[in-house]
């Protein structure tokens, strides 16, 4: 119902299959006034989903009141990604372009050529010089995320990093991302720096130690 209000409201004009899934959500392709969309759709289906994410939403100053409904949850969880994603956006952090959000429901800009999303760091095959190319793009745009959007992504792996046909690259799913003033912001920088520092060291990049790029992040 969702789906038909916003197709009704013009946000979107054409619904499209699955392009990925997981336990928590599904993402459709869509299109919408500015072109393809990627519709991702939390499923309210599992009350452990709140069980791991209270963690995150819990000193969000964002939202006073943690909803007791499941469901109602779900609801937050969306606004609360497309909140993270507005402000990565507003940053000039490489993020899809968020539209809109309405219940579980949120919107947002395809990455991908030809209706087929970009691969991730983790589904790529790259010549060596290319993961030396990719590495200080991936830790300059988490020291802007921090910086300029006071953010950290606290789910930051190869799995969450798309990258283009010209080594570009984008950050996606943003929803578990918090503020730098939440009482284990330290934490979850660390274990990002550690996830990213591991990825790039297997593929034979001459990363810097992960205690030198947190702090440099943090300056």
């Amino acid at each position: 119902m969702t789906i038909y209000d916003l197709m009704n409201s013009g946000m979107l004009s054409e619904f499209y299959g699955v392009i990925s899934a997981g336990k928590e959500s599904r993402i459709y392709l869509a299109k919408g006034p500015e072109g393809l969309v990627a519709v991702k759709i939390y499923l309210i289906t599992s009350a452990e989903f709140k069980k791991t994410r209270m963690t995150y939403v819990v000193h969000d100053p964002r939202f006073k009141r943690i909803p007791s409904d499941f469901k109602d949850f779900v609801y937050l969880w969306a606004r609360r990604e497309f909140g993270n994603l507005k402000k990565a956006y507003e940053a000039d952090v490489p993020v899809p372009k968020p539209y809109f959000v309405e219940k579980n429901v949120l919107g947002m800009q395809f990455l991908g050529k030809d209706g087929i999303r970009y691969p991730t760091l983790e589904e790529t095959d790259l010549e060596p010089d290319d993961y030396e190319k990719i590495y200080p793009m991936v830790i300059e745009n988490m020291k802007k995320l921090y910086q300029k959007a006071e953010l950290i992504h606290a789910d930051m792996s190869q799995y969450n990093i798309f990258v283009t046909d010209v080594l570009s690259i984008y950050f996606i799913d943003l929803s578990q991302a918090v503020h730098i003033s939440h009482p284990l912001a330290e934490a979850f920088l660390e274990r990002d720096v550690r996830n990213i520092t591991k990825f790039f060291e297997k593929k034979g990049v001459s990363v810097r130690p992960p205690e030198e790029v947190i702090e440099w992040i943090k300056s």
